[in-house]
């Protein structure tokens, strides 16, 4: 018993520390671009460079056939090598310098967070929504660390290196205590008793449907169909997080001249958010279409309410960082559920093959967002944020209630 929680205890540090760098860009770049003298649009290439790395990450990363202890030890090193990539950012000197580190950050992320699917992938709901929980707070204490070094230095390398410093001791302190705490013969055969027990039921379940020529062909079919629209809602849910920090951020600048200093402010409050709606999500574990629903409109009442608000002259600073808190709750939970097909027909290749496409759209969505929101800005359209962020919240629910089942369904 004490084992497993140790090992939860695990996975969940390796989660916060893959988190740390997330909107790291959102919360220096001002100084950034300030500092060495480079165009604001140019964050559209070092946002692209960390995409590409991620998706390429996360297609290498799913090939590889190790057993669960094998995938976090690698986890681990892709944490690493997301240190090794914020380390670099505080020593660049130069843009191109930045573009290196960028796409080293990228490849970090996504192989942490790839084989971070793998490893819970057999775990049940509630566990899993905890685990991915510690993404949104480790983002959450990334910014955090990073506001408060470059509130207190005023340089925003100071605060890289102090977030690399942090986010290496959470990975070496969950590898001790996997090493040092966990006895490894004993875990293992705990972890391969409970893939035993997983694969036995499902094959039990599977030899209770009636399975002939064409229910193979049709099964394939709806296999294909469940992967493609579970990828564009995995892309939108990446794009809808995002665009809940860059949008209201560059309204709050541009129409009601908040400072720049408070761009951070929003990536804290959709990662506490994000974290929060996982949390909720794995406590009360909701299920089916109808729960669902109900999620994603909750998402669109906020953001009409929101819209209305910026029209009529209400809204405030403090008030739009409570949106930005409210929509991380909702919007939190849809990637880790994404997660969670339940598909007795599913087997472990199959498995693999869909969660190394799932992180890639995910990442891959920081490709759209960033030149989106600097032709809206450029067009003047700052004022009509919710509405665009409506549209993507109809489109994701849209996915999620008719495309996307469980076992309630």
């Amino acid at each position: 018993m004490v084992g497993m929680v140790l090992y939860n205890v695990t996975l969940y540090l390796a989660f916060v520390a893959a988190g740390f760098p997330a909107g790291i860009y959102s919360s220096i770049w001002t100084q950034i671009s300030g500092g060495m003298t480079v165009p604001v649009p140019s964050i559209i290439l070092l946002r692209a460079m960390i995409a590409a790395g991620g998706v390429l990450a996360c297609i290498l990363a799913a090939r590889i056939r190790q057993k669960q202890e094998r995938n976090f030890d690698l986890c681990l090193a892709g944490v690493s090598l997301e240190t090794l990539g914020v380390i670099g950012l505080a020593l660049s000197r130069m843009f191109w310098h930045l573009c290196l580190w960028s796409f080293v950050l990228g490849l970090g992320l996504g192989m942490s967070l790839t084989l971070l699917c793998i490893v819970v992938i057999r775990l049940d709901q509630r566990t899993v929504m905890l685990q991915f929980s510690g993404t949104g707070v480790g983002a959450f204490a990334g910014n955090w660390i990073l506001s408060a070094a470059m509130s207190l230095s005023g340089s925003w390398r100071t605060g890289c290196e102090l977030l690399g410093l942090v986010q290496i001791l959470t990975a070496f302190l969950a590898f001790f205590i996997r090493r040092s705490l966990i006895k490894g013969q004993d875990m293992r055969r705990k972890l391969d008793e409970r893939s035993r027990e997983i694969d036995i039921c499902r094959e039990q379940e599977r030899r209770r449907i009636p399975v002939d020529e064409a229910g193979l062909r049709q099964a394939e079919k709806e296999y294909i169909t469940r992967s493609a629209v579970s990828c564009m809602a995995a892309f939108l849910s990446g794009i809808l997080a995002l665009c809940m920090v860059l949008w209201p951020q560059s309204y709050r600048v541009i129409e009601t001249g908040a400072a720049q200093e408070m761009t951070g402010y929003g990536v804290l409050m959709v990662s506490l958010g994000m974290a929060a709606g996982r949390v909720l999500a794995g406590v009360l574990r909701p299920a089916g279409r109808v729960s669902r629903l109900i999620w994603m409109g909750t998402a669109g009442v906020l953001l009409l309410l929101e819209q209305y608000l910026i029209h009529a002259g209400g809204l405030t600073d403090m008030g739009m960082l409570f949106f930005q808190l409210f929509e991380g709750i909702t919007v939190g939970p849809v990637f880790p559920k994404l997660l969670l097909l339940d598909d007795v027909r599913l087997d472990r290749e199959a498995e693999t093959a869909l969660l190394s496409l799932l992180p890639a759209f995910a990442l891959g969505a920081v490709i759209v967002v960033t030149p989106l929101t600097q032709a809206l800005v450029g067009a003047g359209q700052t004022r009509w944020f919710p509405l665009w962020l409506l549209a993507l919240a109809v489109c994701l629910g849209v996915c999620l209630f008719f495309c996307v089942k469980d076992g309630k369904d």
